[in-house]
């Protein structure tokens, strides 16, 4: 028989500590503004959006498709890596 803990989730389960949200204190009003970072409330929204299926990846954690340039590569070879070098300019 499963443990009753493996059937149901608990508020840890619903709640992660890593969602972003202002923590309850109680050295400050109930009311208060914690000045929530909007771009770190995004990002958790999207990372939530992606565990619960609704969406496939977040695309601020996809890494560069390309690997850096070597140190000592001209900045031609760059522009022409990124694909920003016309033709005419080679």
């Amino acid at each position: 028989m499963a443990d009753i803990n493996d059937e149901f989730p608990t508020l840890d389960d619903l709640n992660p500590d890593n969602d972003a949200l202002p923590r309850p204190s109680r050295q400050t009003h109930g009311k208060s503004d914690d000045h929530v970072d909007d771009d770190a409330l995004a990002l958790a929204t999207e990372r939530e959006r992606v565990a619960l299926g609704l969406k496939d990846y977040v695309p601020d954690d996809v890494p560069p498709a390309t690997d850096p340039l070597p140190e000592e590569s001209s900045p031609v070879a760059d522009l022409a890596q990124r694909g920003l070098l016309r033709d005419d300019e080679s």
